[in-house]
């Protein structure tokens, strides 16, 4: 084929990238990220989820027991996957390394902001310091909100949002622990931009909701109306069958 006689459009539909799943690999026929196998199997965040924090439960509660003990900062939350089986492979290969899952992710992200999330003025990834950026190469949350940003339209305020100091891992903390971890850990830059907005927090996954909380007591504090929250993956509740209980969030998911 003679890529010079094509049009812009059409080459950056061919050429931009490989038609293959981002999950298995497997050849596609259509301009989509995941094939219909995948599609099938891979564990969206469907079903019941919580009013508040939209992880899954196991039951229809208006709002899970975790939120009812500690009610989020945020006003909403909302998940594309529950963080389990394949879900978890490409968390990681996203975190280290594998940049281009942000498309992949954020085309199932996107629904929301037709449905829950409608009224959003901007979005705001969770921000991290300086030399944990340098460290990893990339902010995976920044991509994620670019991605977003580009889909639905609503601006990405890049800046507003800043991180203050280094916390130490929150991996091996208990909920409460990470609440404090993080407590004072962020501020907003440009004041006046929340005032009287709703504000939409982006990230790669809501293990209990710690960090997005402390973003959202930042941007509040600032003058947002409200804050949302979406993610591409959340851990699901200790309600949800098959989550063993009394177990600390370290012993479920490992997150760096």
């Amino acid at each position: 084929m003679d890529r010079g006689g094509l049009s812009e459009k059409l080459k950056a539909l061919l050429f931009a990238r490989e038609l293959t799943c981002a999950n298995c690999g497997a050849e596609l026929f259509a301009e989509e990220y995941f094939c219909p196998h995948c599609l099938k199997t891979l564990p969206f965040n469907a079903g019941h989820i919580c009013s508040k924090c939209g992880r899954a439960v196991g039951e229809e509660y208006p709002v899970c027991l975790e939120c009812k003990a500690d009610m989020p900062l945020y006003d909403a939350a909302r998940s594309a996957f529950r963080y389990e089986g394949d879900v978890v492979r490409l968390v990681k290969k996203f975190k280290t390394g594998g940049q281009w899952l942000a498309a992949p992710f954020a085309s199932r992200m996107a629904g929301f902001f037709g449905r829950e999330f409608a009224e959003a003025d901007f979005l705001v990834h969770v921000p991290m310091t300086a030399a944990a950026q340098k460290k990893r190469g990339y902010n995976q949350s920044f991509l994620l909100a670019e991605e977003l940003s580009a889909r639905t339209g609503i601006p990405h305020e890049r800046e507003l949002l800043v991180k203050t100091r280094e916390t130490p891992p929150q991996k091996e903390l208990s909920r409460r622990e990470r609440a404090e971890n993080l407590a004072g850990s962020f501020r907003v830059h440009e004041r006046a931009k929340c005032r009287g907005k709703t504000a939409v927090i982006v990230d790669d996954v809501l293990t209990t909701g710690a960090t997005v909380s402390a973003c959202a007591r930042a941007l509040k504090g600032a003058g947002a109306k409200r804050v949302w929250a979406v993610t591409a993956a959340s851990v699901p509740s200790q309600e949800q069958p098959g989550v063993k209980k009394r177990l600390n969030y370290a012993q479920i998911v490992k997150i760096q």
